[in-house]
């Protein structure tokens, strides 16, 4: 049985006592997210769920970026700057 979108969740638990996460993900893209972290994966079950289990270290949250917020003044030091390196390696 496949899930929807809407079923495929991830929960992460931290216990502060032994400083672990328990993470538990149907998500496809958030496995394998999961997985180049590093974190032992304990079981899948049938409906495809994995729970995993790491170290307080190996899971971080952040802020989404907006990106940069250059003044033209800066946008152009940095033209300057790569150009500057572009032409002195060749």
């Amino acid at each position: 049985m496949s899930l929807t979108a809407i079923e495929r969740e991830t929960v992460c638990v931290c216990n502060d006592e032994t400083n672990e996460w328990e993470v538990y993900s149907c998500s496809p893209k958030t496995i394998t997210k999961i997985k180049k972290a590093g974190l032992e994966l304990l079981r899948v079950d049938s409906d495809g769920g994995h729970y995993f289990k790491g170290d307080y270290g190996q899971v971080s949250f952040r802020a989404k970026s907006n990106g940069r917020n250059w003044t033209p003044e800066q946008r152009q030091a940095a033209a300057n700057r790569m150009r500057a390196i572009a032409t002195k390696n060749t």
